[in-house]
């Protein structure tokens, strides 16, 4: 047992003897028994259990609240109590004392709840309480007016006298708010601001704001546009320096162009002007004027212009006024460029003159005659003539007669070449009809006559099936008007039924039938081939011939009409192979084609009774072609 609480027991044990004493009632005197610091101190009660000590939460008081015998000693309950007691902050007898504020204790560290009225703490440090004096004014809101009114150490923050147009240069110097524009404050300075929509500053004067009515319409290529409006709201309109000119306008020739170069080429009492004779003492100019003709009644050279003008309000006005006439375009305002007439033009017409002269002054020419000399009307080429047909057709452009009346043409057919008695699809007697003297090949059966060839085009060659009108172009067009029959040339393929009744039309025949086809290939006897009974792969074009011999295989092509002499019949070729012919022998929605063709590879194919090879109308390819037939007197 440690010693103070051995004193304190032998301190007890001595009051208890002492109280033994004197309760003593005198019947003995005998001395009361010694008790010394040896004695076991475990004999002795303790205090707690005497009830002396009553438990309590220790605290900062130099007193053993808890009865532990320690006093103000580490305990569960003082170390929170330190934590946030401003007078024993951290450590019992450490109190928080920070100049002009309300101390604070936050987890064992002084700190300010608030600082006395007319003090704040700008370093944020209790060392030194709150060191600054500031009043809050305004709510503690920051308004305009010098003073630092929510104490944080900054005067007037949110304002910006260099730029805040409800405080310029200084608080609550408010700028006056200018007229159609916006009020703002620069360097610290009043100025006038952008203009509202339709309003400019035309004068520059900040102080009347943006005092003209203008909306720009201006351009980076053109300020103005002649429309009788200020497009670049300069407040002047129209003006020339700023036009764009209109190309091709006003061409100066006929009536529109210069009348004099120099003085001496007008009349007495009168002076060039730009091209223009005027009076010379300027009589009549600047007179008012609604039309050219006011003017021209007082002299040829003057014309009526209009000089407009505009007020603040942005209204135009036009004055009107006869002036020397200018040779160019002249802006009239809401009326667009146009040319000032001279003395002798007449409006909108060409005074029914053709000669590539304007003389309305429009910027046209010669519109009287425009369908005549151009192709679509003005703006189109150059119209083209003709003179003659066929061979003899000449071409030249239309012009204006040399006495400006009308339209002519200069040119003139040439006489024809001889007659037309070629196949070649060119009018060379220039009557308008195509090889109508060319003689077609006929062989005479029973009542009717047949092509002796198959039908080839007009202009067909050894080489080509016809006519390409322009073969450099790269594009396949041959002439096919009429059929005819002539040996040594390909055969028309490539043909419908329809296109092959037309072409047998044109030549004055029609498509032969079935029968009158069967009758020329086997003959009154029968035949079963063109040749004879027996059938011989080479003496007609059918698929077993070589058109080729000289190259390795068997080549199939088509050879030109009657190539073949063994493939005749009573004078009529290629029945058999070559090209496969249309007839006009329809069953039901088919065409028969008959005789077989240059690929064709069977023997029956190729016989004059073949009848099985049906095609619909509008079938065509290069195999197949037609021959024509005729009836005879």
């Amino acid at each position: 047992m440690n010693a103070p609480r051995v004193a304190a027991r032998l301190a007890l044990v001595g009051l208890l003897g002492a109280m033994a004493g004197a309760c003593d009632d005198g019947a003995s005197s005998a001395p009361a028994p010694r008790v010394d610091a040896a004695t076991d101190a475990a004999m002795l009660p303790d205090v707690a259990v005497i009830g002396r000590c009553e438990p309590t939460a220790e605290v900062c008081n130099g007193v053993d609240d808890d009865c532990d015998e320690l006093v103000d000693d580490d305990d569960p309950d003082l170390r929170a109590s330190l934590a946030s007691d401003p007078d024993h902050c951290g450590a019992c007898d450490r109190p928080c004392t920070p100049a002009n504020a309300l101390p604070a204790c936050i987890e064992g560290r002084c700190a300010i709840a608030a600082c006395d009225p007319g003090f704040d703490d700008r370093n944020a440090d209790p060392a030194d309480g709150c060191e600054a004096t500031c009043i809050i004014t305004a709510g503690g809101r920051e308004i305009c007016d010098a003073l630092d009114n929510d104490c944080d150490g900054t005067v007037d923050e949110g304002f910006d006298l260099q730029v805040d147009a409800a405080h310029c240069g200084a608080c609550d110097r408010a700028c006056p708010q200018p007229a159609n524009a916006a009020a703002v404050c620069a360097a610290g300075e009043c100025a006038l601001g952008a203009c509202a929509g339709g309003f400019v500053d035309l004068d520059g004067d900040a102080e009347n704001g943006c005092e003209y009515a203008c909306t720009p319409t201006a351009t980076a290529r053109t300020r103005e546009f002649c429309n009788a409006l200020d497009d670049d709201c300069d407040g002047k309109v129209d003006e020339v320096a700023d036009l764009q000119l209109p190309e091709g306008l006003c061409p100066q020739a006929g009536v529109c162009g210069p009348r004099c170069a120099a003085d001496g080429d007008c009349a007495a009492g009168e002076q060039c002007a730009a091209g223009v004779c005027v009076p010379a003492d300027g009589a009549g100019a600047g007179d008012d004027c609604a039309a050219d003709d006011d003017c021209r009644a007082l002299h040829p050279g003057y014309a009526c212009l209009a000089f407009p003008s505009v007020d603040l309000e942005g209204t135009v006005s036009v004055r009107r006024a006869c002036m020397p006439r200018p040779l160019g375009p002249v802006c009239d305002g809401a009326a667009g460029f146009r040319c000032p007439a001279p003395a002798d033009f007449a409006l909108g017409a060409e005074q029914g003159l053709c000669d590539r002269l304007d003389n309305d002054c429009d910027g046209r020419t010669d519109e009287d005659f425009a369908d005549a000399l151009y192709e679509g009307g003005l703006g189109g080429p150059p119209r083209t003539c003709a003179d003659g047909v066929g061979l003899c057709r000449v071409e030249a452009e239309a012009r204006c007669a040399d006495d400006g009346a009308r339209v002519v043409c200069d040119a003139v057919a040439t006489p024809p070449a001889g007659d037309d008695d070629d196949c070649d699809g060119v009018d060379d007697d220039c009557d308008g009809a195509v090889d109508e003297a060319f003689v077609d090949a006929w062989v005479r059966l029973d009542g009717v006559e047949i092509y002796a060839y198959e039908a080839s085009r007009p202009g067909a060659t050894p080489d080509a099936p016809g006519l390409d009108p322009v073969p450099d172009d790269d594009v396949v067009a041959f002439v096919e008007t009429r059929a005819c029959a002539r040996p040594g040339v390909l055969p028309w393929a490539n043909v419908t039924l329809a296109d092959a009744r037309a072409a047998c039309a044109a030549a004055g025949a029609r498509l032969c039938t079935g029968a009158e086809w069967a009758l020329a290939c086997a003959g009154p006897q029968g035949r079963a081939y063109p040749y004879g009974a027996a059938y011989d792969a080479q003496a007609c074009n059918g698929g077993a011939r070589d058109a080729d011999p000289a190259a390795p295989g068997v080549q199939d092509a088509v050879l030109p009409t009657g190539a073949l002499a063994t493939c005749a019949a009573a004078g009529v070729f290629d029945l058999s192979g070559n090209l496969k012919e249309w007839t006009d022998d329809p069953r039901d929605d088919l065409i028969v084609v008959r005789g077989g063709g240059y690929e064709t590879n069977v023997a029956a194919g190729l016989a004059c009774d073949q009848q099985g090879d049906l095609k619909p109308p509008d079938f065509a390819s290069a195999t197949t072609g037609f021959r024509c037939c005729r009836d005879l007197p």
